[in-house]
């Protein structure tokens, strides 16, 4: 007799299913939780990496202007200061804008609201500095060149300078101006024409939006930036356009809710120099967040004893300190921001508070041109 083995097929019970299930379960829970959790992290190291960045790519540009502030190529001796601020959105009367260079820098404290023709209200944070700095391109034009239709230039020597408007009809070959006659101000030995340079006027100021809605150019309210609005700096930047000059927005960094600025005041000793022509040294004798203000609560001791009050005070900027506070783009779930920020002498201590993460970034700035023509040869 031949036995056979008979294979035998069984399946689960429905217990055995429900525990295996059930194990499952118990597994992919913790996968999806460690998924969860990694993306969050992963999220959040994104966001701070960009608020790091963003704070520190500020400052840069900041930084960047206000080492060249009052570069005005070979021209050492600039104009007096007059009585009263230039305007910074000035773009048509070049004499105006020629005797603005006695102010490399000028700030505004702090406003409540947009001191300027060529900042609307609705692209301006209250309570936040603006800062205009004045200088010329660091590149001058060559014989080559063809100048910008509309556009700013500066042809200066040593002791003479002459503000133009580009004519882009031709090269400015060795014996032209900007706008295409006969140069006046001429180098060395009178032959050749003085050097052109372009001629900048940055203002810096923080914006609510970053992206307005509908694409246009000022901000418009919460609907901006896919309806998060987020704070952003930006600069308005004497440009050309259809064949004349105009102030133009630039936005350059997202995420920059604040903008305060001190500044190195050198006015002593008061006595002019008779070498300089200058008063002072070169180096800042105080620090104050508005040198043109005697009623300024940031002036600290020392400021302003050489023109008391005195716009001219604005000339005697020889140096800054920059603050920057950035924020995230968007607030955390269950976070509040209790910290409190060292923003200078006129804001001082900062407590925003909300959902948003925060940091604050402080640095001094020299500016060198300036100091430098105050500085006695050794």
């Amino acid at each position: 007799m031949i036995c056979r083995a008979i294979n035998r097929q069984s399946g689960f019970t429905l217990t055995e299913l429900m525990v295996g299930m059930t194990i499952g379960l118990i597994v992919l829970s913790g996968v999806s939780s460690a998924y969860i959790a990694s993306s969050q992290a992963g999220r959040e190291s994104q966001a701070s990496s960009e608020q790091v960045e963003n704070g520190r790519q500020a400052l840069e540009f900041v930084m960047y202007d206000l080492r060249h502030a009052g570069y005005f190529g070979q021209l050492t001796v600039l104009p007096a200061p007059g009585g009263a601020l230039p305007d910074p959105c000035e773009t048509a009367n070049l004499a105006a804008m020629s005797q603005a260079m006695a102010f490399p820098v000028q700030g505004y404290d702090a406003p409540g609201a947009s001191p300027l023709t060529c900042l609307d209200a609705a692209d301006f944070v209250p309570g936040t500095d603006i800062l205009v700095v004045r200088r010329v391109d660091t590149r001058p034009l060559t014989e080559t060149d063809t100048p910008e239709q509309g556009a700013i230039y500066l042809q200066a020597n040593a002791l003479e300078s002459e503000l133009q408007v580009g004519n882009s009809g031709g090269t400015i070959g060795l014996t032209k101006k900007a706008d295409g006659t006969a140069a006046t101000v001429f180098n060395r030995g009178g032959v050749t024409a003085a050097p052109i340079y372009r001629y900048l006027v940055h203002i810096y100021f923080i914006a609510p939006c970053a992206m307005p809605a509908g694409g246009g150019a000022s901000c418009t309210g919460a609907s901006d930036d896919g309806g998060n609005p987020i704070p952003t700096l930006k600069r308005l930047e004497l440009t050309a356009a259809g064949g004349a000059a105009q102030m133009n927005i630039v936005p350059l960094v997202a995420g920059v809710e604040n903008l305060q600025l001190d500044y190195g005041v050198d006015n002593l000793p008061t006595a002019v120099d008779p070498i300089t022509g200058l008063i002072g040294n070169g180096a800042p004798d105080c620090a104050d967040t508005d040198p043109g203000s005697s009623a300024n609560a940031g002036v600290t001791t020392g400021c302003e004893t050489a023109n008391p009050g005195a716009v001219a005070e604005w000339a005697n900027v020889v140096g800054a300190q920059v603050h920057v506070l950035a924020r995230s783009y968007r607030p955390y779930n269950d976070y509040t921001d209790s910290k409190t920020y060292d923003l200078g002498l006129g804001l001082g201590a900062a407590t925003p508070g909300g959902g948003f993460k925060r940091h604050a970034y402080s640095t001094a700035v020299r500016l060198t041109n300036v100091s430098g023509r105050r500085e006695l040869p050794i």
